[in-house]
């Protein structure tokens, strides 16, 4: 009987501090604060890119759409053999025609004679070409070459005539250029007629000869300036 009033009393003074031993763990875990977020950035969240670096989207190569964007370079004219025949026939026309005029205003023996001599081959070509029989056809190249000659032709009539030899031979070098390189470049690669073909590989080594020609009436005329004597006035 004693032993069960001293375990009752041991258990009065047990329960209390058991209680309150639980509420105290029970307010510090309600106080507790909550777990603190991770600084690192989720890993499924891209990480920012720099401002100043332009961003390219996945799968895009910039060299190819860099390239792709820019218009295509035209493509040279190929030229048909009633074209071809347009630009032969449009030079041995203007060459004539600035002939006529060299000889008339000319003042140098050798400009008239090289005058002459343009009137004599471009009017035989002309001839050959016309037995041919083909039709011609314009294009961009005979056009410019006609309005070039036109501008030429113009330009010596309206010469006042001091410095025309000078003037005409300087066209005639100019002009047989621009007539060779069209052959080379523009008239026989493009070429299909057999006789056409043939008629421009035979007039080639004329044109050529005559841009000889003109070069060396042209150093002529310079070397004369050069050595003609200074006038010099006296007063009196």
């Amino acid at each position: 009987m004693k032993a069960l009033t001293s375990f009752r009393a041991i258990a009065l003074l047990v329960l209390p501090a058991l209680a309150f031993i639980r509420c105290g763990g029970e307010q510090k875990a309600a106080e507790a604060p909550p777990s603190m977020p991770s600084a690192e950035p989720p890993s499924d969240q891209a990480p920012e890119h720099d401002g100043g670096t332009a961003q390219t989207p996945q799968g895009m190569d910039v060299a190819t759409t860099t390239e792709s964007s820019k218009p295509p370079e035209p493509k040279p004219e190929a030229l048909s053999d009633a074209q071809i025949a347009a630009v032969t026939e449009a030079a041995n026309s203007a060459e004539i025609a600035q002939a006529k005029v060299a000889q008339v205003k000319a003042k140098d023996a050798a400009v008239k004679s090289f005058a002459a001599m343009m009137i004599t081959h471009h009017g035989a070509a002309k001839q050959k070409q016309a037995k041919l029989k083909i039709k011609t056809e314009e294009s961009g190249l005979s056009t410019a070459l006609s309005a070039d000659a036109g501008a030429t032709l113009n330009a010596l009539n309206t010469d006042p005539g001091k410095d025309f030899d000078k003037t005409y031979v300087a066209t005639q070098v100019s002009g047989h250029q621009k007539v060779l390189d069209a052959i080379n470049d523009k008239l026989l690669p493009n070429v299909k007629d057999e006789h056409l073909k043939a008629y421009l590989e035979e007039i080639k080594p004329t044109v050529e000869q005559h841009l000889k020609q003109a070069k060396q009436l042209q150093q002529a005329l310079d070397s004369k300036t050069s050595s003609a004597p200074i006038e010099r006035k006296h007063s009196g």
